[in-house]
């Protein structure tokens, strides 16, 4: 073998090392950026603007819940009622409201029979609810 072709085979060895290293390298940031997507597209932003709300949720929750402090009931699956003054936010995602609770007592304390649920203390009165469980909203008093 001449010194050319141990030259030539040298760089060619070298080369293969390089390429070796290059695609653990790039195998290695592929994970890492698809470990970090994963984690954005877990992250739930709020949204408290009454208009970007209505690109998540029904108008008719937003048109007076999101920009009005009223009593308010949310009928949720279990067949409870919740008192709620005002929605505050919503998860980007659509899977949750941040709202704020009646603070008890306020009238009425039930309706049809079932008891709404209020604020249980008065500086405590924020609360989240999977809008998945909210089967119909609605006021609970007329002006």
């Amino acid at each position: 073998m001449t010194g050319n072709e141990i030259v030539t085979l040298a760089i060619a060895g070298a080369s293969l090392i390089v390429a070796i290293v290059s695609g653990r390298i790039a195998w290695v940031a592929t994970e890492t950026s698809r470990k970090q997507l994963a984690l954005v597209q877990r992250k739930i932003g709020m949204v408290s603007d009454p208009a970007r709300m209505t690109e998540i949720l029904p108008v008719w929750y937003i048109d007076r819940m999101a920009n009005d402090v009223w009593g308010f009931g949310l009928l949720i699956a279990s067949g409870d009622i919740l008192g709620v003054e005002t929605i505050n936010g919503v998860s980007d995602d659509g899977q949750w409201m941040e709202v704020t609770l009646l603070a008890a007592p306020a009238e009425p304390e039930s309706m049809n029979g079932v008891a709404i649920t209020y604020a249980p203390v008065e500086d405590r009165r924020k609360a989240s609810v999977r809008v998945d469980q909210v089967q119909a909203a609605f006021e609970l008093w007329t002006s």
